[in-house]
């Protein structure tokens, strides 16, 4: 590494840094006689085992042997690169990295990522100032009730339908535009006219920690498709590594007590504005483990808001499953779904903030939420229900760090089956494990059983029959549970077999889908592919020689049509091909 950066430039920034200041300001220190101490953010760690000296200027736990100095810590904290922690620390005091000449590429990286922090606050000061001169813009965000504070709180901008009104009404020089066309932030179109992507919409600025401008969001205020937009990825901005409006809150609250995550932009803003002003925004509904580990290095409670309608609900079932892993005993998160077709701007505007205020110190606890979500459907006078509800429970379950919010969740398990023994408990499931394996073994593995199993657990497999015309007819037992399967999978898109399951909670067929999901095809998954095919065409050629046997009978002791004859010659062509 010291062949790319100077050897000398990098003792300097450790000599510069104080490990101390530089670790306090992501996790508490206490003082701990010569050394600083706390909770080891590595690893769940139930007493105090990192240990930060400030003679040594380096960090130890001696819980899971993590240690190293500051450019360390910042790699293994921030998930950087090491150009990136060296980039970090650069920053923090102020000083540009001298690359050494023979490094052309880190050196052209490096000064490609401050023209490019350079060029987006440059634009989005240009926004800014647009919106003041665009009456159509800055009226519609009065409408929505936002107050020009928060404009400049958030720095609020408008980008213009057209880009040569943007130019001259803001008086851009011809080499910054220049400059943005060669680092693509805007493009010339087919009909050779330049356009920013942003055209027509409101534009918010994501900034990172430093409030550097990374990129933007854009809300059109026309009908024009998609409402919302994001930049494209580039050197500084990656959507799934930051958080909107964590900039903002960090400026009033160095360490917030929770962070209430909500879906839009101009959620976030309406909540500041009714001084709710630890409000951020995962740039979407689905967040990313890494947006996750953002929020739980910046607080200890993070509360999830969610619309009320299906699509927040599902939306909030998988951000749970996406979290558990990094909830611990100081981690926690909590839930909270508004009512049908409101979102937290609309119900703030009619609540106030005193309402709002209750939703947030009534926010359903995790395990409420675990529990009330994978309850739904399951009948608990059902033995196979109950034995189903575990096999979806316990490997979330499993998947949580902290022993005691595993051994709670648990408990609160057994209890909703009806057992308060933790060795009955365990014997229950073993009982229903071998049942099951019974049940199997006594249930043939038909064709069709083992067809209907792949599909159920691989919805994807639904791409690959692109025509239903040869199964129409068939007579084959558990063809038209097929055929339904196949048409749902195909109409909604589904990836997993949850989502498949869930779209058939309250039907028929859904026990038979429940036993399916967990029905043990024992097929390597690089072969489920041609074997699926291989079963649907087995299916159908016995449906042939079916039909072959028939008129082959029939011709014996009545004789064919002349199209049944056709038909015949057809089948047996048919089935010396296959």
């Amino acid at each position: 590494m010291s062949g790319k950066i100077p050897k000398y430039f990098i003792n300097d920034l450790l000599y510069r840094t104080n490990i101390i200041d530089l670790i306090n300001t992501r996790i508490k220190l206490k003082k701990q006689g010569k050394n600083y101490q706390a909770n080891c953010p590595f690893h769940n760690d139930k007493t105090p085992s990192f240990t930060v000296s400030y003679e040594k200027q380096f960090y130890y736990c001696f819980g899971c042997n993590t240690h190293g100095n500051a450019i360390d810590f910042l790699i293994n904290y921030e998930n950087l690169n090491f150009i990136e922690s060296i980039e970090e620390l650069a920053l923090i005091h102020g000083l540009s990295i001298p690359f050494e000449t023979k490094i052309i590429s880190e050196k052209n990286d490096y000064f490609k990522k401050q023209k490019l922090y350079l060029l987006t606050e440059k634009i989005s000061q240009l926004y800014q100032k647009n919106i003041m001169l665009t009456s159509s813009a800055y009226d519609y965000l009065i409408r929505r009730g936002i107050s020009k504070k928060m404009m400049q709180l958030f720095c609020i901008g408008f980008s213009s339908f057209t880009w040569d009104v943007f130019f001259k009404k803001l008086n851009i020089k011809k080499e910054f535009e220049i400059e943005l066309l060669n680092y693509q932030m805007i493009f010339i179109n087919k009909n050779n006219k330049i356009n920013d992507p942003f055209r027509g919409r409101i534009i918010f600025p994501i900034h990172d920690k430093y409030g550097r401008t990374i990129g933007f969001g854009g809300r059109t205020i026309k009908n024009i498709l998609p409402k919302y937009l994001n930049s494209t990825e580039t050197n500084i901005f990656y959507k799934g590594k930051q958080i909107y409006g964590l900039y903002q809150v960090k400026k009033k609250h160095s360490k917030p007590k929770y962070l209430l995550v909500v879906e839009g932009y101009i959620d976030v803003i309406m909540l500041t504005q009714h001084k709710i002003d630890y409000v951020v925004s995962s740039l979407g509904t689905s967040i990313t483990k890494e947006q996750v580990k953002i929020l739980f290095q910046n607080t200890d409670t993070v509360i999830y808001c969610y619309d009320g309608d299906d699509a927040g609900k599902n939306a909030a079932w998988r951000t749970l499953k996406i979290t558990l892993p990094y909830i611990s005993d100081q981690k926690t998160i909590k839930f909270i779904i508004l009512p049908k077709n409101e979102d937290p701007d609309s119900i703030i505007q009619k609540e106030g903030a005193k309402n709002f205020q209750l939703r947030i110190k009534n926010a359903l606890t995790m395990s409420k939420f675990f529990f009330k979500n994978i309850l739904k459907g399951v009948n608990l006078s059902s033995n196979d229900d109950k034995f189903y509800l575990s096999v979806r429970a316990l490997p979330l379950i499993n998947c949580i760090s902290s022993d005691t919010i595993r051994i709670y969740l648990r408990q609160i398990l057994a209890r909703i089956i009806g057992i308060l023994d933790d060795d009955q408990f365990e014997k229950f499931l073993y009982q229903k494990k071998q049942e099951n394996k019974i049940s199997q073994y006594k249930n043939k593995q038909t064709p069709m059983r083992t067809l209907i199993g792949l599909l159920i657990q691989n919805p994807n497999l639904s791409n690959l029959v692109t025509s239903t015309k040869k199964l129409t007819n068939s007579k084959t037992k558990g063809i038209p549970i097929f055929l339904e399967i196949l048409k749902t999978c195909s109409e909604n898109a589904f990836s997993n077999t949850g989502q498949l399951l869930e779209f058939y909670r309250n039907n028929k067929i859904i026990n038979i889908l429940k036993s399916l999901s967990i029905f043990d095809h024992m097929i390597v998954e690089d072969k489920i592919k041609t074997v699926f095919l291989d079963l649907l065409n087995n299916i159908h050629k016995k449906d042939l020689e079916k039909r072959q046997e028939y008129l082959i009978a029939k011709e014996r002791t009545k004789g064919l049509t002349i199209y049944e004859k056709k038909e015949i010659w057809s089948i047996n062509k048919k089935l010396k091909n296959s």
